[in-house]
């Protein structure tokens, strides 16, 4: 899957941040902090142990204490879809806009289908604001939020650090799909995420464009710190 990515409108905003969304489509986003949530006390409702290296996925630390603060997510865990596999940090990268032909700043996206990408020039998960976890979907099976869609409000998200400190999420509402990638839709989701969101996941959706090389759609999953 290509990335895509929407033109700088070159006007200066006032917020926090000013980006394009490249894995999962076009749109520049803004947000602002709000007071963290409490670290979740109890241990993950998963048992979430070491596992060794495999293919294209490295071998993920196993959780072991409650994160204290923010963490640098090394490993995610989304039980319900059957997700566990490393996060990689990416940070804010320039593209070529395959619908313009114009350079672009953007989110950097993991290079394996199987992994993700935290966006790591933006929030931390469990800094009270909300951070971006990228990853990518494909029409032919096999990639790593290719179920991001089946979610419901609840489930659970882990994310651990390379040390094994842990948070717990849990998904606020049902996933938001469709988001045209020719339009704002991404980039005003986003910016009007649930009150209460600590994490963004980001995947693609919908019909594949061979003239742009990308699909036609987002799908994003809010979730909360618990």
């Amino acid at each position: 899957m290509r990335s895509v990515a929407r033109e700088l409108s070159g006007q200066r905003l006032p917020l926090l941040v000013l980006l394009v969304v490249v894995l999962a489509g076009a749109g520049v986003f803004v947000w602002t902090g709000r007071p963290a949530a409490d670290a979740a006390v109890a241990p993950p409702a998963t048992s979430l142990v070491a596992v060794p290296a495999t293919g294209e996925v490295p071998a993920l630390p196993a959780a072991g204490t409650p994160a204290a603060g923010p963490v640098v997510p090394a490993r995610i865990a989304v039980p319900a879809i059957d997700v566990d596999t490393a996060v990689e940090s990416r940070g804010t990268v320039r593209y070529g806009n395959p619908f313009t032909g114009r350079a672009v700043d953007g989110y950097g996206v993991p290079e394996s289908m199987r992994t993700t990408s935290w966006w790591s020039d933006g929030p931390a998960p469990g800094s009270g604001r909300m951070a971006v976890v990228l990853g990518h979907a494909g029409a032919g099976g096999g990639a790593v939020f290719d179920r991001l869609p089946e979610l419901s409000p609840g489930d659970e998200v882990v994310l651990v650090d390379a040390g094994g400190a842990w948070l717990r999420l849990e998904v606020l509402g049902d996933p938001v799909t469709g988001l045209d990638k020719a339009t704002s839709a991404l980039a005003d989701t986003l910016n009007g995420h649930p009150a209460g969101a600590d994490l963004a996941l980001v995947t693609c959706g919908g019909e594949f464009d061979e003239s742009a090389g990308a699909s036609e759609d987002n799908t994003v999953v809010f979730a909360r710190v618990v």
